[in-house]
């Protein structure tokens, strides 16, 4: 659907350039759409598939310009954005959730278990408790961290160099000792 604030015909101030068409946004909006159903294709259902060797699947995600440098990412996983790096070595399993809209660092030989959620994007809250706009921060995560299944790590963390974070366990503020961390919101449990 189109906004209609962007739609409405007004004039132009003193050095503003014309507003678009109503054609020319439904244009913009068509070919937006049909670049989102390529990834889509490419990354949701062929890259994802089961039936895809591994091999293919690494030359499938370096053809659409990720910088993933490891082909050991098992089968179902969503890639979204254009913004996901994982170093050499590291091993992905299956069905995890990549929301790369800010960057999404993750470090050599690192160990992410399945269905591991990692977003990017939240929206603020304003007054009256409706949602804001949406907001992007980076997540990243560095060398040999091991990453229990179903873990979710939430917009703008940091994870340090060998630190574990335990299945289930919600990360939503930096990481920066080594240790086992686990629970909502993950907290040190154990040194390492």
């Amino acid at each position: 659907m189109i906004p209609t604030s962007t739609v409405e015909e007004q004039e132009p101030g003193p050095g503003c350039a014309p507003k678009p068409s109503k054609l020319a946004l439904l244009r913009r909006s068509v070919a937006e759409d049909l670049r989102w159903a390529w990834r889509y294709l490419v990354l949701g259902r062929l890259a994802a598939s089961p039936f895809m060797p591994r091999a293919g699947r690494f030359l499938l995600y370096r053809s659409m310009r990720l910088g993933i440098r490891s082909a050991n990412i098992w089968p179902r996983c969503t890639i979204v954005g254009r913004r996901l790096s994982i170093g050499p070595g590291t091993f992905v399993n299956q069905q995890c959730f990549f929301e790369a809209i800010a960057p999404i660092q993750i470090g050599r030989a690192c160990q992410i278990g399945m269905s591991v959620m990692i977003v990017t994007s939240h929206h603020q809250l304003t007054g009256g408790g409706a949602l804001g706009n949406v907001t992007c921060r980076p997540v990243t995560i560095g060398d040999r961290v091991w990453i229990g299944a179903r873990a979710l790590i939430l917009p703008g963390v940091a994870i340090a160099d060998r630190v574990v974070v335990a299945a289930g366990a919600v990360v939503s503020s930096d990481l920066v000792e080594l240790g086992v961390y686990a629970g909502v919101p993950a907290r040190k449990i154990r040194d390492l």
